[in-house]
């Protein structure tokens, strides 16, 4: 997933633990080698390099995904884009789950997604294993709480001035719901391109969004960053939003 991964599980010994730990890490290469655009092996990689040229049969998965984003573009006035570009170039056949892409030029990237989509598969893995409690981390961006601190009654997150690091702007509390932080760092800056206009987003802020889904809460995390007021207002009403807040920094 191109970032760093930790995870706190709470209520299990050491070898049930080191258990989860391996399905966890297991799942997590096998969804790597699933979104990896990167990755010439990946399936992803396969339906970029062929899908502008001919009709590309893709896996049950990789069809529920792609459908997924197609829900999501819509349901967010199409600033959820994981072409960045025209999500309606990507062109679906229900007749034999294949997609193509009607020019050359495009692109699919999963960096807004992916995350979010291997925190449900990880919230699953938990739950089937019985854990009622753990802290799953990617990066400071993309967060699970389940259940609660062993010291308290939910999971605190932290958030700090990405330019200046001795100040503290936001605490937030999880107990079973996510988070997913976008915006901009001094050194990570610009990434986040608005599809209708081709202009990234470069200005020195942030945005979080907490959601009972892992997955809504990183696409809403970036569609935010994306839209103005009145675009806010209807991706809002849109979906089950527990807590958006946005930081000038």
């Amino acid at each position: 997933m191109g970032t760093r991964f930790d995870i706190v599980i709470v209520g299990k010994d050491k070898i049930q633990s080191e258990s989860v730990w391996y399905t966890i890490e297991s799942e997590l290469k096998r969804l790597n080698n699933l979104l990896n655009r990167f990755d010439k092996l990946s399936e992803t990689s396969r339906i970029n390099s062929k899908a502008a040229s001919v009709s590309v049969i893709v896996t049950d998965e990789m069809w529920h995904i792609l459908n997924s984003c197609k829900y999501y573009h819509q349901h967010t006035l199409g600033l959820f884009d994981i072409t960045l570009k025209d999500f309606d170039s990507v062109k679906f056949s229900e007749y034999d789950k294949s997609i193509t892409f009607a020019h050359p030029g495009i692109q699919i990237d999963f960096g807004g997604y992916g995350k979010g989509y291997a925190l449900n598969k990880i919230k699953s893995i938990l739950v089937e294993s019985k854990i009622d409690c753990s802290y799953v981390d990617f990066g400071n961006s993309s967060i699970l709480g389940l259940g609660h601190h062993p010291y308290g009654d939910d999971w605190k997150v932290t958030i700090e001035n990405p330019y200046n690091k001795d100040q503290i702007i936001d605490e937030l509390s999880l107990r079973d719901t996510a988070l997913s932080i976008s915006g901009n760092t001094p050194t990570y800056g610009g990434h986040i391109v608005a599809p209708k206009s081709g202009q990234s987003i470069s200005e020195p802020r942030m945005v979080s969004v907490i959601s009972d889904n892992p997955l809504e809460a990183e696409v809403l995390s970036t569609a935010l960053m994306i839209a103005n007021e009145q675009e806010k207002k209807q991706i809002k009403e849109n979906f089950n939003i527990l807590n958006i807040k946005e930081y000038k920094l």
